[in-house]
């Protein structure tokens, strides 16, 4: 006795993961050309005193980019669900375990030191898909894929550096060395608790601009000519911009 089949025969195996993989590909193939087509960023990693900030301020106008200094500590704030002074306290500095513990635990800070580098990891790889930002220190270099970024390095020889502090802060020319050394030993060892890593070695950048050498005007024109060269003149425009409220909790 025969057995009728009404309907449509049901696929191979086959035939479904065939169907599947033809829809991953699409599916990539869209994603990749998204990104390819997105602005890249630009991670500024700087020597404490060397005009980095400032630098990167003008190479975000001329490019037509969001700048992420300031902006960063308002927007982990805004995450974190705390002022941004506390954020700041903590910004780039290392805070060793037990000072970690007794600020969250019984002081009540806000957020741990484990917390805000968890924040500043998860924004950094949101603001490098999204493309079309200048992000000023945070390891930043260290967290964005090589293709995602133009990474530079801004430094100028510490005695140099030391008298423009003394000089714009109105200090002894001791307590600027101090100042300065001091907050260069604070990022050093951010970064190398961020990612294990040192960020003198300069073949973490792309390029490393000498503001000993040159002015920040200078350093700020070569920095937006060579990401001319490596990803095509930017867009001045403002449909790139990363607003705060883009990036989702």
């Amino acid at each position: 006795m025969g057995f009728l089949i009404h309907g449509p025969m049901p696929r191979s195996v086959e035939a479904i993961v065939e169907q599947q993989v033809r829809s991953w590909r699409a599916k990539n193939h869209v994603e990749r050309t998204r990104r390819e087509a997105a602005p890249r960023v630009v991670t500024v990693s700087r020597e404490f005193g060397a005009g980095g900030a400032r630098i990167a301020k003008q190479v975000a106008e001329a490019l037509g980019f969001t700048l992420w200094d300031h902006a960063f500590i308002t927007h982990l704030a805004q995450r974190a669900g705390a002022e941004p002074r506390f954020i700041e306290a903590i910004d780039e500095r290392v805070r060793d375990l037990i000072d970690d513990v007794i600020s969250t635990s019984f002081l009540r800070a806000p957020i741990s030191g484990a917390a805000y580098r968890m924040l500043v990891a998860r924004t950094v790889n949101e603001l490098a898909d999204h493309g079309g930002a200048v992000i000023v220190g945070r390891g930043a270099n260290f967290l964005v894929r090589p293709e995602q970024a133009l990474r530079v390095r801004v430094i100028c020889p510490l005695r140099e550096r030391v008298v423009r502090f003394a000089a714009r802060q109105g200090v002894t020319l001791d307590d600027a060395d101090r100042i300065v050394r001091q907050k260069d030993h604070e990022r050093m060892r951010f970064i190398r608790q961020l990612c294990a890593e040192d960020a003198r070695e300069p073949l973490h950048y792309d390029m490393i601009v000498n503001t000993g050498e040159l002015s920040e005007d200078q350093a700020a024109a070569l920095i937006v000519d060579a990401y001319a060269a490596r990803f095509g003149a930017a867009e001045a425009t403002r449909e790139s911009e990363v607003q705060l409220t883009q990036i989702a909790l």
